[in-house]
């Protein structure tokens, strides 16, 4: 195991310093800068409830905006992440990206992402220099608890549905399965004294225009209000063969209509639509 891979086994993040050019960066920027002014795409969300356009996001750009470039994945990264993550095999699950303006007042609330059981890895770019304040944090470790965990206010009968914030809505549209009630049996709410209890390690990255956050889908993460600069992150997720659809998600059912694909709980992940990258005769 080299250190890159001990450091994500054990931490659940990695920061890999300049992984994508300066030219590369800007390339993507101004492909959200377009899929911003077209909005066409159902995944387009509007995240902060008190300043429009502060906080914006959109998934799977690559497919619903034809003007976004086909070669968004860096030429370096597959082959990187493969020997990271120790597997010949990828696949290349999705692509999201994140806009926040100095003015944005919203935060992303400490979670993990559940979509998949098994292997799944995100690998964040900084399309800008993102720094203390503004960036990642992370729950180091905090994969290995074999909890799996929901937003405490998901745990709270008072927060029904169509009084939560825009970025609580977002997250239960995506991460949790409202019309099946009994699986709230398999999370735990995301424990409220994360920053007070010595137990828990919170590591903040902060990164320069080009760096690169891989981190486990499992690792508990947030993202702090913005700290009065202008960000921009692109995120392209990862599974392995090995990986299966999460029975207790939206995201599959979601996905499977407005991609007109195959994804089904408890299933390897085999539908064409998803690029796959294969390195066993590299080795």
């Amino acid at each position: 195991m080299n250190s890159f891979s001990q450091s994500l086994a054990f931490d659940g993040f990695l920061r890999i310093p300049q992984l994508a050019s300066h030219r590369y960066c800007n390339f993507i920027s101004d492909a959200i800068s377009l899929t911003i002014g077209d909005r066409s795409s159902p995944f387009f969300r509007d995240l902060d409830d008190h300043c429009p356009d502060s906080f914006l996001s959109d998934i799977w750009s690559s497919h619903f905006f034809s003007s976004f470039p086909q070669d968004y994945v860096p030429d370096c990264l597959p082959a990187f992440l493969s020997s990271v993550i120790n597997t010949d095999h990828l696949i290349l699950l999705q692509d999201t990206w994140f806009c926040r303006t100095h003015q944005c007042s919203t935060s992303i609330p400490w979670h993990h992402d559940q979509s998949i059981e098994g292997p799944f890895f995100s690998v964040w770019i900084s399309l800008t220099d993102v720094p203390l304040g503004s960036s990642l944090r992370f729950v180091r470790g905090s994969h290995l608890s074999g909890l799996r965990y929901l937003p405490a206010s998901f745990f709270n009968s008072v927060n029904s549905p169509d009084v939560l914030s825009s970025m609580e809505q977002f997250y239960r549209s995506f991460h949790f399965d409202n019309n099946s009630p009994e699986s709230f049996k398999h999370f735990a709410p995301v424990p409220t004294d994360l920053a007070t209890n010595p137990d828990y390690q919170i590591i903040e990255v902060p990164t320069l225009k080009g760096d690169a956050i891989i981190f486990n889908g499992l690792v508990l993460h947030s993202l702090s209000s913005n700290g009065k600069v202008d960000t921009r992150g692109f995120v392209l997720r990862w599974v392995t063969p090995e990986s299966v659809v999460s029975p207790y998600s939206n995201d599959a059912q979601i996905a499977s209509k407005l991609l007109n694909i195959r994804l089904e709980p408890k299933t390897q992940i085999k539908d064409p639509f998803f690029k796959t990258y294969d390195f066993s005769l590299s080795r």
